[in-house]
């Protein structure tokens, strides 16, 4: 049995997506050393490694003096202070409520201590990663629910290239979770620090899926009852494929054959409509979000893909409205007017955006001195969320010799 770590961390997964309109993009690169005009890149911004972001963006970034303008995106400046130093979140630093154990697999924290100092080796020169060769592989897992919401049942997962600027590329493969198979699992719901229900998360496997490859992974159910979400910055590299045999006791869908050989997990999401309506007014957006608007949504993680305090995240176009979330895994919720960047859980959400394609960037504090997160350019959807989670540079982000 799992436990709902992120009921209100739906919140989060409120939308990206959409569009891929390239008039929309206007040049505006980091590190340079020109004049600021919108036909122009700017000076250098003091952020270290962040040299490799695109020049041009999904909009003109228009910063002011309390933000600092790094891959296209005007973030908050990281307040001057030691104490708020990025900081590696361990995994007894993140409450506990029904027996739930944090670890590293499920709530991506350290698990050798309670914090500790990030990783962002492959943000600078000599540490990149590198892209290495494409196999198939199949990938497979549950469907996990976001807060409120019933059985997560008959929900509809495709996985597909990434196309230019974020846009939905070829269609992969897709398939159907189902609770009735023998693969499915439970997840208890927590309010309050009281376990007050239960509910099921069916399975599903895509085969053929490309490693070392940028993907968008869409989960979709009936719409009266649940919202789209697009997932970006899935990348699968070949170090995290398992072609292990299926351990002893598996489930029996692991009996086929498609399963046997190499694989990879992925815990896809999906969002209820009346959390869509709820948190939106939990931040402070009174009417809610727009029909032709979606929401933003991650967390900001280091190279070693384990979450990060203290990171100021900022997209562009901007959001009308913009909050990262207090410290509780069991009940994220929008902590607003919070300026010291993200919590222990790494969370921000920016709500209401418009439709077509966003940049999503990152900036800590390490040190004394400014650095990168990373970057990625994603699309807004119209009613969805899109979700971008910040992991460093990525290996595709790296220009090829």
């Amino acid at each position: 049995m799992k436990f709902l770590r992120f009921p209100l961390l739906l919140s989060l997964l409120l939308a990206l997506a959409c569009g891929d309109d390239d008039s929309s993009m206007t040049d505006a690169g980091s590190d340079a050393t020109s004049d600021t005009s919108p036909d122009s890149a700017v000076p250098d911004n003091g952020v270290a490694n962040d040299e490799l972001a695109p020049t041009e963006c999904a909009a003109f970034p228009d910063c002011d003096g309390t933000q600092v303008e790094s891959a296209c995106a005007c973030v908050p400046r990281p307040l001057d202070m030691d104490s708020l130093d990025a900081n590696l979140v361990g995994c007894t630093e993140l409450m506990t409520a029904g027996g739930a154990e944090r670890t590293p697999e499920n709530d991506f924290c350290d698990g050798s201590g309670e914090s500790g100092t990030p990783n962002f080796a492959c943000n600078a020169p000599g540490g990149y990663l590198e892209v290495g060769e494409s196999q198939n592989v199949t990938v497979y897992g549950i469907v996990d629910v976001f807060g409120n919401g019933g059985d997560a049942d008959a929900i509809d997962v495709e996985i597909y290239l990434e196309g230019e600027n974020g846009a939905l590329g070829e269609l992969v493969g897709s398939a159907t979770a189902m609770v009735e198979d023998p693969c499915s699992e439970t997840e208890d719901e927590i309010e309050d620090g009281e376990v007050t229900g239960t509910r099921s998360l069916g399975f599903y496997f895509i085969e053929n899926v490309p490693t070392e490859t940028p993907l968008i992974v869409k989960t979709h159910g009936n719409p009266s009852f649940w919202h789209d979400i697009y997932s970006y910055n899935i990348y699968i590299s070949n170090s995290e494929v398992d072609t292990a045999a299926p351990a002893e006791g598996a489930c029996e869908t692991f009996g086929q054959s498609a399963l046997q050989g190499a694989r990879w997990n992925y815990r896809a999401r999906i969002l209820s409509s009346s959390d869509w309506t709820s948190i939106p007014l939990t931040a402070g957006l009174i009417d809610g979000i727009r029909p032709t608007h979606g929401v933003v949504a991650g967390e900001a993680h280091d190279c070693d893909d384990v979450r990060l305090e203290f990171a100021q995240i900022a997209t562009n176009p901007e959001a009308d409205v913009f909050t990262y979330f207090n410290d509780n895994p069991d009940n994220p919720l929008p902590a607003v007017g919070r300026q010291a960047g993200t919590s222990l859980l790494g969370l921000y959400a920016a709500l209401d955006v418009p439709e077509g394609p966003i940049d999503v960037a990152g900036v800590v504090r390490q040190g004394g001195a400014l650095e990168s997160v990373g970057w990625y350019r994603a699309q807004v959807f119209p009613g969805a969320v899109t979700t971008v989670t910040l992991r460093g540079i990525r290996p595709h982000q790296v220009p090829s010799e």
